[in-house]
């Protein structure tokens, strides 16, 4: 039997009393409030898109370090460009949407009480991210991409281990887009709008990712204390596996495809395994959620990133 000193230790109602949890929370719920932004009625969507101008930085292209960006005309990658972009904003849409359906099961936990006020902006928030992306997808792209995303079907984590994973999913997915919000939303090659859709999102998503790194860092001792060892490394294989495929689903084959490059699903297996992409993934794109992951004890940096 655990002692009660035991029981405290991973009871998740620690985070909801501690005063500097509070403080943050609600120094959060004020600059939701202040910076809401109606996306429904400010966004002017324009009619079309041109082709020949870019929707991604070149740097941000999946085939950008290797020899496929060095053989291929300029227009030829303005256009991957596009279809790059289609997909980064599905992911977003499917992201966003498995999020808003997790987050509202936390709303009303016994156990976390004082949150809900703040996970009400956290999903009003990206009900309109969800929303703005699906709205551009269809209207320049005419589809929304889908892709393959961690099967969590059969691992059954404590209640204390699974508020951690869930939160530590949310963190690594908006950690990606928001590298992609940064450079692309401050890189004047790419065409205005996309350029303004990308800090609509990233304004949102600072304080967002600002959250996951406050909770999380509350409640991964609490998680790993009450989980079994077993438990434990099953969920730092969940979170490598997660990490993985989120790297996998930017190679998405259909918008090589619809750019006109044939055989994508061998150019992705290429791009996957090459030693400057998985360079690239390490030292850029998952850099911000590794180090902090590594900060709070957790190494996710698998052999096959």
């Amino acid at each position: 039997m655990q002692s009660t000193i035991a029981m405290q230790a991973c009871d998740l109602r620690q985070i909801d009393e501690d005063p500097a949890f509070a403080s943050r929370l609600e120094k959060l719920v004020s600059l939701s409030r202040e910076r809401h932004i109606n996306t429904f009625t400010q966004i002017e969507w324009p009619d079309f898109l041109p082709d020949d101008q870019w929707w991604l930085p070149p740097e941000l292209l999946s085939v950008y370090g290797t020899e496929h960006a060095e053989t291929m005309p300029e227009q030829q990658l303005k256009l991957l460009s596009k279809w790059e972009c289609i997909n980064q904003f599905s992911l977003n849409v499917e992201g966003e949407r498995e999020l808003l359906s997790a987050l509202s099961a936390q709303l009303y936990a016994p156990d976390l009480p004082h949150i809900d006020t703040y996970i009400h902006h956290f999903i009003d928030e990206e009900n309109k991210h969800l929303w703005f992306f699906a709205e551009f997808c269809r209207r320049y792209g005419g589809k929304v991409y889908s892709s393959k995303k961690v099967n969590v079907a059969g691992e059954r984590f404590c209640r204390e281990m699974e508020f951690f994973l869930l939160f530590a999913r949310i963190l690594i997915f908006e950690e990606i887009g928001g590298y992609y919000n940064v450079i692309a939303g401050g890189d004047e090659r790419v065409t205005p709008f996309v350029r303004m859709i990308h800090q609509i999102h990233h304004a949102d998503e600072a304080r967002h990712i600002t959250f996951g790194r406050t909770i999380l860092s509350q409640s991964k001792e609490i998680a790993f204390a009450a989980a079994d060892p077993a438990e434990r490394e099953a969920a730092v294989a969940h979170l490598q596996r997660y990490v993985q495929i989120s790297i996998e689903s930017l190679y998405q084959p259909a918008m090589y495809r619809d750019s006109g490059i044939e055989a994508g699903v061998a150019l992705r297996r290429k791009l996957l395994s090459h030693p400057a992409r998985r360079e690239h993934h390490v030292s850029r794109l998952l850099k911000r959620p590794l180090k902090f992951m590594n900060e709070i004890g957790i190494n996710l940096e698998g052999q096959t990133l």
